[in-house]
């Protein structure tokens, strides 16, 4: 039986290159169609989220999924199919996390917003707490996560360069989280933390859903 007065909080935490280059990981979800792009287990990760969606479904404690979708013609044509896979393997997930898209007005990218935008409208309309980290603003810029069930955590590291200097930068802290996304929004009950600072209601009202 399901015990409604137990509530979960998930954490985020971005971390930067070294520290999450320093994480134990298995089970790589890929974005190719000859590679895993849905993956349910206690753990997982995937790397070089650009122009993709990606992102995971979680009931804390109990099971989880990530994935991570190429934003190419065979995956807009399929998108159904794509859905009801990731709502099979986990029927009723609790809490959802999607990250990624890009603009880059190109052929090869046309579809990167609109796919976002698909999954974005059914992950609201299916999953109650949902936290979005929506459409990198630059061009170079691109996200990595990893997922543990036990903790319920996840780690992400994004990265972004720099225009004038054409320097690589990594979201350390806040400043650069709001830089690196054009919409960032964190789910009720979600924790965020920049490297070991977490970020509070009171440090940016605009992000959070809900005060907590």
């Amino acid at each position: 039986m399901k015990n409604n007065s137990v509530s979960f909080t998930s954490k985020i935490q971005f971390v930067d290159r070294q520290c999450f280059s320093m994480l134990k990981k298995k089970n790589y979800i890929g974005y190719r169609h000859n590679e895993l792009n849905i993956l349910k287990a206690p753990e997982f990760y995937s790397t070089e989220i650009r122009t993709c969606t990606g992102g995971g479904l979680v009931t804390p404690k109990v099971e989880a999924e990530g994935f991570h979708f190429w934003d190419d013609l065979t995956n807009k044509k399929k998108f159904n199919i794509l859905v009801n896979s990731l709502f099979r393997f986990v029927k009723n997930p609790e809490r959802g996390i999607l990250l990624g898209s890009k603009e880059l007005n190109n052929v090869q990218s046309k579809y990167s917003v609109e796919q976002f935008q698909n999954f974005k409208k059914v992950f609201m309309e299916k999953v109650k707490n949902v936290t979005l980290f929506e459409q990198h603003r630059n061009t170079n810029s691109q996200t990595n996560y990893h997922y543990n069930l036990d903790t319920d955590t996840w780690t992400l590291c994004s990265s972004f360069t720099l225009p004038e200097s054409g320097k690589v930068k990594y979201v350390t802290r806040l400043n650069d989280l709001r830089e690196c996304f054009v919409n960032i929004s964190i789910a009720d009950g979600d924790r965020l933390f920049i490297g070991k600072k977490e970020i509070k209601f009171s440090d940016a009202p605009d992000i959070f859903k809900t005060k907590k």
